[in-house]
């Protein structure tokens, strides 16, 4: 008896294991539907990391083209949900600087990422950032995004 409850405790924690370290590497293309500032297709290039948790960082250059400098974010990121190992999605909070007009910016948004093959994945976004400024200059942008992402 006391050999199965110990073997029974045993299968147990293996299957309550740390997750792993994960996150993505995206690429998209960017549609503005607000706070454009010119024209109003874009690029991201994001990239997150959660070590062993639910929990993690984010780092993005954000709708930039020839044009635009784009956005710098940095923020956290978290797990909001998943179907592992093939569906995520993550909600983030990015604080940054609009590289065009060198002005401080808020924001935030969620990601889906469907997983297809081995590391690639598809993901779609919808973000929303607060370039704070002057009267004139202070936006808020809402931007989606559709991205050709490599997962970890």
């Amino acid at each position: 008896m006391k050999a199965a409850a110990l073997a029974l405790l045993a299968i147990a924690s293996v299957a309550h294991a740390d997750r792993p370290l994960h996150g993505d590497v995206d690429l998209s293309s960017t549609f503005l539907l607000t706070g454009d500032d010119g024209d109003r297709t874009r690029y991201d290039v994001s990239v997150d990391v959660m070590p062993y948790s639910r929990f993690g960082a984010l780092v993005a250059w954000r709708q930039w083209d020839r044009h635009h400098h784009g956005l710098l974010t940095a923020g956290l990121v978290f797990e909001a949900a998943a179907a592992r190992p093939r569906l995520h999605i993550d909600l983030h909070a990015d604080a940054g600087v609009d590289l065009d007009h060198t002005l401080p910016l808020v924001g935030g948004g969620v990601r889906t990422t469907l997983d297809l093959v081995g590391p690639l994945a598809i993901a779609v976004e919808l973000g929303s950032y607060l370039v704070i400024g002057d009267v004139a200059s202070t936006r808020f942008v809402i931007a989606s995004s559709a991205a050709l992402a490599a997962t970890f």
